[in-house]
């Protein structure tokens, strides 16, 4: 890329040529003037050959004379007068002084080329188009404050594509989202049990379609840490997989826990600073209330992307009519980016907890309500627990 001097820089280097080209011409004038018996055996070589001491003062009167040139032209495009000015004006003095007989160098005519330069300079500066600074009204415009910069990002999302506006929104709101809206809840949680039937463990290792599982002692809150399932199906090949195997593969990597008001953005920041994907929500108390993991954050951004679909098949099923059978443990904000379901966020965060707080008790099979917007009705009850719902099509 080609880059223009500086004005100033510019300036500065015609002024430096100047001095040169003043010294040079003034130097040859003291050797004219010297007689030959009294200058040095180098000298009067030199004067002794006055044609080959023309040649060379001329040939660099010439390299002199054009690297003004070359500067007043760079200064011409770049606008500016100072460069051009400055050389004939330079120019013009030395020529004065030749006239006036205080420079009388060898080959005196040779210096015509300056006075012809200096001539020229100023006309053709005035009659070459000038860059003028831009005026206001050639800028762009440039937001007054930060205000308008914003409502400019915003005018600029509304137009946007609906996956990028949702996206958008899922960043927005990172910071005002917790890890217990979106964790995985306690009672949902899949982990290996140290102390449980070890054929129990082996099939639970052998379909899991999770690649880290919890490892815990008993019940969850005392997690002993996180196995990955790529080292547990390399010791099982090899025939070495035991409870301690087991043990030692989770604790070579403590158990990461967050508190329950721990905001999204905040969680996602330790995970990458951690090099972690899982972590564990307790309470006050300490008491473990579920999990949360780095693909469950990254789905508030980008939706759904889960490579399990199995696993949303068993929570959402659509049906031929247009409803759908859904679980009653499913995520109300999994159900909203899902079937477009504006559900509340305030409050139980599943389908089960929300249609118990509406209903003020738990319902028996076949009721039926509105929620949100959308008839449900409620298929199966166990355990104090709702099992399955049907969430019918939103009315046209």
């Amino acid at each position: 890329m080609v880059t223009y001097l500086p004005v100033a820089s510019s300036t500065l280097a015609a002024l430096l040529l100047l001095a040169t080209l003043a010294a040079f011409e003034a130097g040859l004038t003291a050797l004219s003037r010297r007689r030959s018996g009294a200058a040095p055996y180098a000298l009067a070589q030199l004067q002794a050959e006055p044609r080959r001491m023309r040649q060379a003062a001329g040939t660099l009167r010439i390299a002199l004379l054009a690297a003004l040139l070359a500067l007043s032209v760079a200064g011409f495009a770049m606008g500016s007068a100072s460069t051009a000015l400055v050389t004939a004006c330079g120019l013009a003095l030395l020529h004065a002084l030749e006239r006036a007989g205080h420079l009388r160098a060898f080959g005196a005519r040779g210096t015509a080329l300056g006075p012809l330069i200096a001539r020229l300079l100023y006309p053709l500066f005035l009659l070459m188009p000038r860059r003028r600074p831009p005026s206001p009204g050639d800028r762009p415009a440039e937001p007054a404050d930060a205000a308008e910069a914003v409502e400019d990002i915003a005018d600029r999302i509304a137009v946007a594509p609906g996956d990028r506006q949702q996206m958008v929104h899922g960043l927005l709101t990172l910071e005002q989202t917790c890890v217990e809206d979106i964790m995985v809840p306690r009672s949902e949680v899949i982990g290996i049990d140290i102390g449980a039937d070890w054929d129990e463990i082996l099939d639970l290792v052998a379909r899991t379609p999770h690649t880290r599982l919890p490892l815990y002692e008993g019940e969850i809150d005392r997690v002993i840490g996180v196995v990955h399932m790529k080292q547990v199906a390399n010791e099982l090949a090899l025939g070495r997989l035991d409870r301690e195997r087991l043990r030692e593969a989770a604790l070579r990597r403590e158990a990461l826990f967050v508190p329950e008001g721990t905001t999204l953005q905040t969680q996602l920041i330790a995970f990458r600073k951690l090099r972690r994907r899982i972590a564990f929500v307790v309470d006050e108390y300490g008491d473990v209330l579920g999990l949360v993991t780095l693909e469950d954050i990254l789905e508030e951004i980008v939706g759904e992307f889960t490579t399990q679909p199995a696993l949303l098949q068993r929570e959402v099923m659509q049906q031929p009519d247009g409803s759908c059978v859904v679980a009653g443990s499913a995520p109300a904000r999994m159900l909203a980016r899902r079937l477009g379901w504006d559900l509340p966020t305030e409050g139980p965060r599943t389908l089960s907890g929300l249609i118990i707080e509406q209903l003020e008790s738990i319902p028996e099979s076949g009721a039926a309500l509105e929620l949100a917007g959308r008839r449900v009705e409620v298929l199966q009850v166990a355990d104090n627990t709702i099992r399955t719902v049907r969430v019918h099509a939103p009315p046209a």
